[in-house]
């Protein structure tokens, strides 16, 4: 048997591992499928084909076409941008993978060795920097934090408050809940969910508090319970790529504009600012700032919660966040929630 054939079939299979690597994708079998069948054909290619010389140098020019691509996506998520995303994982896997196995077989598959020198030797060295570089990208750049959805609702006299876990979120989401009860007492979470932050409104008008969990499975109904009838207002949200998931501060006031707490100046950070207020208001918010829900409760006890999200590479993500209500509230709380990306 041909040696240089059995070592490029081993090449092919170091290339392929590694670009499963590139793509971050050690957990998903789907890429492990790809790389495969990718192996497969390179192998069918060596063993089976003799391509023409002309053909040897189209595989490996388009080879390090294709690698040159996986270097300009690294470059772009490493030094330009500083996150990843999904796509550009998959694409930057895709590229330096299939690039490194189209030089593995216009390598090998020939009678002779490649030429000329400089095309053979400029592929292969665009293909172990594609390779290297998508391991560097892969160790070292987080991905973007991404919103899956949120649900809300609210319950009158209640003792329970259900949300339905929102739509699209997938197995090893993040989620975090906000429950407002009016009154004095606690919120119990459903098992399997922690406490992040309990926090009073002024003048004993009710408490706020935040949970968080990692899904598990792709939806149901979550509820919350307490002791004592009350108003009951609750949110949940659902985010990817979420490595930690932190409360460094809270505010309370009274009327007036809402601010909330500092966050952490991490420009690759989601941070979620959490308002329950007593009172029936929207929560109108600028730029950068998106509002991902407002649930209000308009009976004998008023009362608003909303999620105000900074999305992660703000421009300016120390800036302080004040919110001016459509009405006052009488009474009102803000937590900061910091999601650090993976």
């Amino acid at each position: 048997m041909d040696v240089r054939k059995v070592v490029a079939i081993g090449a092919a299979v170091v290339v392929a591992v590694l670009a499963v690597v590139s793509a971050s994708a050690l957990s998903s079998p789907v890429a492990w499928a790809a790389a495969a069948v990718g192996v497969v054909l390179t192998a069918v290619v060596v063993f089976v084909v003799t391509p023409t010389p002309a053909l040897q140098r189209i595989l490996i020019g388009l080879g390090a076409l294709v690698a040159l691509v996986g270097i300009v996506v690294a470059i772009a998520e490493l030094a330009v941008r500083g996150f990843r995303s999904d796509s550009t994982a998959t694409l930057l896997g895709l590229a330096v993978g299939l690039g490194g196995l189209l030089v593995v077989a216009g390598f090998a598959a020939g009678r002779r060795a490649p030429s000329p020198a400089l095309l053979s030797t400029g592929a292969l060295a665009l293909v172990v920097i594609g390779l290297v570089a998508g391991i560097v990208v892969a160790a070292s750049v987080p991905f973007l934090p991404l919103s899956r959805a949120v649900s809300y609702t609210a319950a009158d006299a209640a003792t329970e408050i259900t949300l339905t876990t929102p739509a699209g979120v997938e197995e090893g989401d993040v989620l975090v809940a906000q429950i407002l009860r009016s009154g004095a007492g606690e919120v119990r979470p459903p098992q399997g969910w922690s406490l992040l932050r309990t926090t009073a409104l002024p003048g004993g008008a009710g408490s706020v508090s935040l949970f968080t969990t990692t899904a598990e499975n792709a939806g149901g109904p979550v509820t919350f319970s307490v002791d004592t009838p009350a108003t009951l207002l609750g949110g949940i949200g659902g985010w990817s790529h979420i490595d930690s998931v932190t409360t460094p501060g809270e505010a309370t006031g009274n009327g007036g504009a809402v601010t909330a707490a500092p966050a952490p100046d991490d420009s690759a950070s989601q941070v979620l600012y959490f308002v329950a207020g007593s009172g029936v208001a929207d929560v109108p918010v600028a730029d950068p700032l998106t509002d991902a829900w407002t649930v209000k409760a308009d009976n004998v006890i008023k009362a608003t919660t909303a999620l105000v999200a900074r999305p992660a590479l703000a421009a300016d993500p120390a800036a302080p966040v004040s919110l001016t209500p459509t009405a006052p509230f009488a009474a009102w709380a803000t937590q900061t929630v910091v999601l650090e990306a993976q």
